[in-house]
């Protein structure tokens, strides 16, 4: 293909032409891919600030009403019952402030009724000995708590199958949170969510929690880079297919 504008022309080599055309829809492909993710990323930081600026639930009174799932997740809540202190649940790999630690999970059973929830109470440092015995809080009879509900925390890979380990008559870690799995291993049938303790809770442990924040704008700061490339190569490929005319002045 040869086009001639004046003085200029303009003549593609069928290769560089296929090339620069298959790497620039690419571009642009991942471009728009990363504004879509920052599209969900708003979303979702958008229902969490809805759902933390409503009122506390009274979960005592909200399990009465089966509340579902999705209608509990990020909301405040507020429970009375009692912790169930002969079953702990050690997270393992759990890093605060650079020290590495666990998260400590303890089962809460509400007030009247048979329902029992996962409580993180928060982090402990495991003083870099993975065998010593851990000073646990333990809080017996009646109390109120308030909390955040949540799904369970995210895990990276299994580097292997068995990954529960028993640390005495009480107390069991894992690598990696499962309800399902944790309801196996302690015997007691779990709610499908955990609470998270609320920072000026009581009967809880190290609770710095990470701030949420949207992360939309790491997407499109990626989608404009992406958008840069295909407009860069867009002109390196004008440039170098374009040539003067031979004699032209």
């Amino acid at each position: 293909m040869k086009v001639k504008i004046k003085n200029w022309i303009f003549c593609p080599r069928l290769i560089t032409s296929l090339l620069a055309l298959v790497f620039f829809i690419l571009f642009m492909l991942l471009g728009f891919w990363q504004l879509e993710r920052a599209e969900y990323k708003h979303n979702q930081y958008s229902f969490f600030e809805k759902r933390q600026a409503k009122q506390p639930l009274d979960l005592n009174a909200s399990l009465v009403k089966n509340f579902k799932l999705d209608d509990l997740i990020w909301r405040k809540v507020a429970i009375k019952g009692r912790f169930i202190e002969k079953h702990q649940i050690v997270l393992d790999n759990r890093v605060n402030a650079g020290k590495a630690g666990y998260y400590i999970y303890t089962p809460f059973r509400i007030e009247d009724t048979e329902k029992v929830v996962l409580v993180n109470r928060g982090w402990v440092s495991s003083n870099n000995n993975r065998t010593s015995k851990l000073n646990l809080t333990r809080t017996y009879g009646n109390v109120k708590i308030n909390g955040v509900v949540k799904k369970e925390p995210r895990t990276g890979i299994l580097l292997s199958k068995d990954h529960t380990e028993k640390l005495d008559e009480t107390t069991v870690r894992l690598q990696r949170l499962d309800i399902e799995e944790a309801s196996d291993v302690i015997g007691v049938d779990l709610l499908p969510f955990i609470v998270r303790l609320a920072p000026n809770s009581d009967y809880g442990y190290v609770r710095k929690w990470k701030t949420n924040d949207s992360g939309e704008d790491v997407h499109l700061g990626y989608a404009y880079q992406w958008f840069a490339f295909a407009i860069t190569l867009l002109i390196i490929y004008l440039i170098i297919n374009t040539k003067r005319e031979d004699g032209a002045v």
